[in-house]
């Protein structure tokens, strides 16, 4: 996921061993290969937008894509000799199916980046950036896991995957607000991992201290969750108020992240001091605990007004529906609300919290489409389901199965 940390990819070979430079010799004919695959998916991208759009756009499209699948293929060529595992010499000469599935959210993002500065296609076509972001999140996720079950983790993929999060946040914001679904303010964030890695480079290069950052479970958390809002914030259909709205709500723990991880690095923070243990352990009681449990209370009140309001007739989402010609719209809203009465009751009682609040934005969404954002009502229901969706179900819940599994890495032993 979304990481904080810099990498510095050797260049030389760990040794001169002759298998070493046999495997080497290899990597770069599987870097001609995958250099060979992006160009046809290059070339491919440009034709069909060449027919589905027009020439000029298309060939806009195949610039900047272009630019960044040399990019992309430039990192890879200089971080073959890291192609090893973590805690060895001996380079392997396949990337190994993890790497490859990195390598495919690679392509994925450089045909999404060729959409950079331009207007928003037409059509289906509207779609089609938010479809290859939100792949490339869902390949990101598995890569890793694909890596240690097979057992081949190599410092190469990990590299890799860490500078291709970096390009694919950076390309999501600018294009989020390039079609007006993020505010500006919203764009030193595409930076902040650039922008971390170059405090350390300065503090180093002046000599200061460097400290390393400690283990965060919330860390993953909260870049899965920033990467996922980048996903929506690419939909045609998600636009202001709400997506500042949210846009607020999600920069928030990520800016909280970056700044809790920068003290650490910078040694401003001793996270092993008592009196930071005792003041991280208030703010998570408050963050992790109550806040949750209040906006489970509020977004269960919430969820069930706006329902009673709309159920049977749903008079005011109906004729939007029907605005912007939504297929059997009346089916849609009783299988959304049949969906959301039995998630509202769920996160009144903290089974499943993360997951039924999904479904309580959703409704949120709906109802800022069809009658704009309301502080009295939509607005906040929004605002409680995200809080749930962040940090979990709270105090007194009942079941909350899903921690477990946002806290520990695919493919990882939970004892390991």
């Amino acid at each position: 996921m979304l990481g904080h940390r810099g990498s510095s990819a050797a260049v030389q070979l760990p040794d001169n061993l002759p298998t070493n430079r046999i495997a080497l010799r290899q990597l770069r004919w599987r870097w001609a290969g995958t250099a060979l695959v992006y160009g046809a998916f290059l070339l491919g991208g440009y034709w069909l937008l060449r027919n589905a759009w027009t020439p000029a756009w298309a060939l806009w499209w195949s610039g900047w894509a272009g630019l960044t699948m040399l990019i992309e293929l430039s990192i890879l060529w200089w971080i073959l000799p890291n192609n090893h595992p973590p805690a060895a010499t001996d380079l392997l000469p396949t990337f190994g199916y993890g790497t490859d599935l990195t390598l495919i959210c690679g392509l994925l993002l450089f045909l999404l980046a060729g959409f950079l500065f331009a207007p928003r296609p037409p059509g289906w076509l509207a779609w089609l950036p938010a479809l290859l972001y939100t792949v490339a999140r869902l390949v990101d996720y598995f890569d890793g896991y694909l890596a240690r079950i097979t057992q081949h983790e190599t410092k190469l993929g990990s590299i890799l995957d860490m500078e291709l999060d970096g390009f694919g946040v950076l390309i999501a914001i600018l294009l989020g607000i390039q079609y007006g679904a993020l505010p500006l303010w919203y764009l030193p964030l595409a930076l902040s991992r650039q922008l971390f890695i170059f405090g350390i480079w300065l503090r180093t290069r002046r000599g200061l201290p460097v400290y390393e950052m400690t283990p965060s479970a919330n860390r993953r958390i909260v870049a899965g969750y920033q990467t996922g809002f980048l996903s929506l914030a690419l939909w045609p259909s998600f636009r202001p108020p709400l997506s500042t709205l949210a846009a607020t709500i999600f920069a928030l723990p990520l800016l909280a992240s970056f700044g809790r991880d920068w003290l650490v690095v910078s040694g401003a923070l001793d996270p092993a001091s008592e009196r930071y243990q005792r003041g991280r352990a208030l703010v998570k009681d408050l963050l992790e605990g109550w806040l949750p449990l209040l906006a489970r209370i509020v977004g269960f009140g919430l969820a069930a007004y706006l329902l009673g309001r709309e159920i049977p007739t749903f008079p005011t989402w109906l004729p939007y529906l029907q605005s912007v010609h939504w297929t059997a719209p009346t089916f849609w809203l009783w299988l959304l609300a049949l969906v959301c009465i039995p998630a509202a009751i769920a996160m009144l009682l903290g089974v499943l919290g993360r997951v039924v609040a999904l479904p309580l934005m959703a409704l949120a969404w709906l109802d800022v489409a069809a009658n704009g954002l309301d502080w009295s009502d939509n607005a906040w229901l929004f605002m409680a389901a995200a809080i749930v969706t962040h940090a979990g179900s709270g105090r007194w819940a009942l079941w909350r199965p899903e921690d477990p599994v946002l806290h520990t890495r695919p493919g990882v032993r939970q004892d390991a």
